[in-house]
This record gives structure tokens, C-alpha cells and sequence, in this order.
């Protein structure tokens, strides 16, 4: 992005006239040197509701990668995987048996088990680690956000309306769905289904 970015504005010089003199390189400014504008991120939390929600696999991966250069390790497929078993695991989640072949889920490698979806969501349901709420509140709303918005709706499913908050995951032949719903007598309760070899994701 930052090259982009630095493409982009030399670009724009050059289409106004000043004339721009050799390629565009990463380089630190001298203590010289004026701030013209900055940009920066959404915080973390905003964008790990916005990846849960939207099912954004773009993000999903930046988060991986993110992980990662946080723990000083390389910005790549094994350094994500390995950075986010280790982060999963200092919070006391299952680890065994889960592969994290990329951040997005996309991987066929990919390995989760229903038992690590749903630790992941009782323990950012827990008042102990108030860091991981957005996983909870990026859930989409079953029959209205997200991709449950279209969910939900018919008569078999109504009463799940509004109740249900999950997260789908789906490939050709595999379909989950993990989250939380509140009991008729108000207890919150994490769960998680995973299916493979499906002909029929609607089912």
C-alpha cells in the first residue's frame, strides 16, 4: 500500500508538471522533513468486526499477516499460521488437530474443529479478555446483517431472527456455521457446525 501510494502521488506530480526524477523508493525522511498528510487504519477492533460480519477474506488475510509482523516474525503464509497458533494458544484455546494454512479460510488445508470455534467464542464472551469482544459483536444477525441478513427468514427458521449471531464458512462441498445464541432463559450459548462433502448448502 505505501508504494502504491507513493506511485500514485508521483504520478499526479508528474501529470502537474514537476518533474519527478528516478523511481519511486522507500527511504526515511530526514529530521528535516515536513508531514504532509498521514492515513491511517481503522482500529483493530472495527476491522475484525467488518471481516466477521462482511465475510471479508481480504481483511481476513491481513490480520493473519498482521499477527505475524506483531510477534516479529515474516509476513508470509508460514509466518501467519505459525504466529496464530501460538497467539490461539496463549489464550488456553485447542490448537490440536488445526491447521492455519492461510488467513482466510479459502485453503483447502485449512483445519478447524468445532471444538476451537467454540472456546474461541466463550472465551471472548468472558470478562477475563474484553480485547476479544469484536469477535463476538462482528457476528452478523441472523435475517438482518452480514451474511445472514438473507437468513433465517422462513418460517422454520423465523425464531431465529435476530437471535442467532454467526459466522458461515464456505467452500464447494463444506459449509459451517459458528456462534452464539441467548437461551429462553437468557444464557448465552457458543456453537459451532461443520460439514463436508455437502450437495446442498441451503440444507
Amino acid at each position: 500500500p505505501a508504494q502504491d501510494a507513493a506511485d500514485a502521488f508521483a504520478r499526479f506530480l508528474a501529470e502537474r508538471g514537476v518533474k519527478v526524477e528516478g523511481a519511486v523508493r522507500a527511504a526515511t525522511a530526514t529530521d528535516r522533513a515536513e508531514e504532509l498528510a498521514d492515513v491511517r487504519s481503522a482500529p483493530l477492533s472495527a476491522l475484525v468486526e467488518r471481516m466477521l460480519t462482511h465475510s471479508d477474506n481480504d481483511i481476513a488475510e491481513a490480520l493473519a499477516r498482521q499477527t505475524a509482523l506483531a510477534a516479529g516474525a515474516k509476513a508470509d503464509f508460514a509466518g501467519a499460521e505459525r504466529e496464530t497458533r501460538r497467539a490461539l494458544g496463549r489464550l488456553g484455546l485447542p490448537v490440536d488437530g488445526a491447521r492455519f494454512a492461510d488467513g482466510s479460510g479459502l485453503d483447502r488445508a485449512d483445519r478447524v474443529t468445532a471444538r476451537l470455534l467454540t472456546s474461541l467464542l466463550a472465551r471472548a464472551a468472558h470478562t477475563d479478555h474484553p480485547e476479544l469482544r469484536p469477535v463476538l459483536t462482528g457476528l452478523p444477525v441472523a435475517g438482518f446483517s452480514g451474511t445472514l441478513a438473507g437468513r433465517y427468514t422462513g418460517p422454520e427458521a423465523a425464531a431465529g431472527a435476530g437471535v442467532v449471531r454467526a459466522k458461515t464458512g464456505t467452500l464447494t462441498g463444506v459449509n459451517t456455521l459458528a456462534g452464539t445464541v441467548v437461551s429462553a432463559d437468557g444464557r448465552l450459548l457458543a456453537f459451532s457446525f461443520l460439514a463436508s462433502a455437502t450437495t446442498d448448502p441451503t440444507a
